[in-house]
């Protein structure tokens, strides 16, 4: 999903840390260093990092026309995942239970070795797995520090807050009605009542 659909759904970040004085060459140097590759070195269920909005689903050096549009950096997450069936993986797993009671000539199998057993298989069916590919844009306005992210599935804003952080050694700060309401406030006495408000179940 991205800004080019034709509907697209996305979570609101500000940045609040100091932007470096060339920002756009060290911006382009830090997303390169987390640029998403398929070089990925064992079998991991997730794999992402970031491409070029242009050419998503095409892992290449990031250049500058990539990223930067005027005051806006925009750039995209590709999330690469495995999975594996949950029914297929049982069938594999009590397959190679039995072979194992056979083999020992045993009737039941220890509780670490039927985990052993669940890990291992989960990991031969993983890498026999296609991965998918998922594209997520993320748009910052960094005059503003505004930012925008098309996705509100937790799972994929925990990745792209992590791995801003570790790409930028900045922190994406969520945007909810109390921090946009802090955000409005144009006295400290404001800001205190804000403050002091709590949470109320209406029914």
């Amino acid at each position: 999903m991205g800004f080019l659909s034709a509907s697209v759904g996305f979570s609101r970040y500000r940045v609040n840390d100091k932007l470096p004085e060339n920002f756009w060459g060290w911006a382009l140097e830090r997303l390169r260093t987390a640029a998403f590759t398929d070089n990925v070195a064992g079998v991991t269920e997730w794999t992402f990092g970031w491409v070029s909005p242009l050419n998503p689903l095409e892992p290449s050096i990031l250049t500058m026309e990539d990223i930067a549009f005027g005051e806006y950096l925009l750039v995209t997450l590709r999330v690469d995942q495995r999975k594996v069936a949950p029914s297929l993986l049982k069938r594999y797993c009590l397959m190679e239970e039995k072979r194992i009671l056979a083999e020992r000539d045993i009737k039941r199998l220890p509780a670490r070795m039927k985990r052993e057993i669940r890990e291992r298989t989960r990991l031969q069916l993983l890498a026999k797995t296609i991965p998918v590919p998922s594209t997520y844009d993320l748009f910052w306005n960094i005059s503003t520090g505004q930012v925008l992210f098309c996705s509100q599935q937790q799972k994929v804003q925990a990745v792209a807050e992590d791995l801003f952080k570790k790409t930028f050694d900045m922190r994406l700060e969520p945007l909810i009605p109390y921090t946009l309401a802090i955000g409005l406030a144009s006295t400290d006495e404001q800001r205190e009542k804000i403050k002091k408000l709590e949470a109320d179940i209406l029914i």
